[in-house]
């Protein structure tokens, strides 16, 4: 008969609860400290044209607006700001690449309002974040059931086809699992290593179609890749939320210096991640909010990038 090990006999727990409240003092500094920020009251607008020999000739023209990291009940003067440029873009979808919640809220009513407003525009697509995962069993029940009765397509390791005029492209979400976002590992000489074929489990083989990929963690851009995504997009980095001409963002969530991926567009061979800095209140320096704004075109010669 096998003994059951409590968590408090592993021989890493102690270290994981030391670890829990370092992370714990950290996020309180930095919602202490991000009011201060006057960047906060700002908003950016990145616009990007994503071009592709796989995209459908039916989809040239498509109009993607990307949220990420809200972070929990945002103040109507945020609302009514990011609403009118998504406005005045005119999306033919809208998607909420993670952290749309944050762990420590209660009341999801601010967020289930916001993502009213959205169905309302066009087809929303959802997928989770490191917060999502970490709300209570019951709160996170809870909150996805109030996107999906809103009209929110909520893509927990699964892919919805959009069809036009007998053409069609993949939206596909992805819940990459908590153990992958690093938070100094118990044994930090393990690296995080998230596998295609980890991803295949997850949400099965790429197919033919042009894939629109909601990652929330930009870390595996590579697996991302290699699995067939054309087209990936995420957040959580925050930007790094200082940000350092020539050098990028200086922090990840996950305490590491000058992250790989912290903001914009990146490419490997074919495919592309475009990483954004959320929009939620967090300490920034040179590091606005952002919305960002995508358009497909169907064409192998023009250049991708922002227009």
């Amino acid at each position: 008969m096998k003994k059951s090990i409590s968590f408090s006999k592993r021989p890493y727990a102690a270290y994981h609860d030391t670890l829990y409240g370092e992370k714990q003092l950290i996020k309180r500094v930095f919602r202490s400290i991000a009011p201060l920020c006057p960047e906060n009251a700002m908003l950016r607008t990145s616009e990007y044209i994503v071009s592709s020999a796989k995209i459908p000739a039916s989809f040239d023209g498509f109009r993607i607006a990307q949220l990420s990291d809200l972070h929990g009940n945002p103040s109507p003067k945020c609302v009514q700001k990011f609403v009118q440029r998504i406005n005045d873009f005119k999306p033919d979808a809208i998607v909420i690449t993670g952290d749309f919640a944050d762990e420590w809220i209660q009341d999801f009513h601010s967020l289930f309002r916001l993502a009213e407003t959205l169905c309302k525009k066009c087809t929303v697509y959802f997928a989770y974040g490191n917060h999502e995962q970490k709300l209570s069993t019951k709160n996170r029940r809870f909150f996805i059931r109030g996107l999906r009765e809103r009209g929110v397509h909520v893509l927990n390791n699964r892919s919805e086809k959009l069809e036009r005029n007998g053409e069609n492209i993949t939206f596909c979400g992805i819940r990459v699992p908590l153990r992958f976002y690093r938070w100094k590992n118990w044994d930090s000489r393990k690296p995080a290593v998230f596998t295609k074929k980890q991803m295949e489990n997850l949400v099965g083989q790429h197919d033919a179609s042009f894939t629109v990929l909601l990652a929330h963690n930009p870390l595996f851009f590579d697996t991302y890749a290699e699995w067939g995504a054309e087209l990936t997009l995420s957040g959580h980095v925050h930007g790094g939320m200082v940000r350092i001409p020539h050098f990028g963002g200086l922090l990840s969530p996950e305490r590491k210096f000058f992250p790989q991926y912290s903001a914009g567009l990146y490419r490997m061979e074919n495919k592309q991640l475009i990483v954004s800095t959320g929009l939620g209140k967090y300490p920034r320096l040179n590091n606005p909010p952002e919305l960002v704004l995508i358009t497909l075109h169907h064409t192998s010669c023009r250049n991708t990038g922002k227009p």
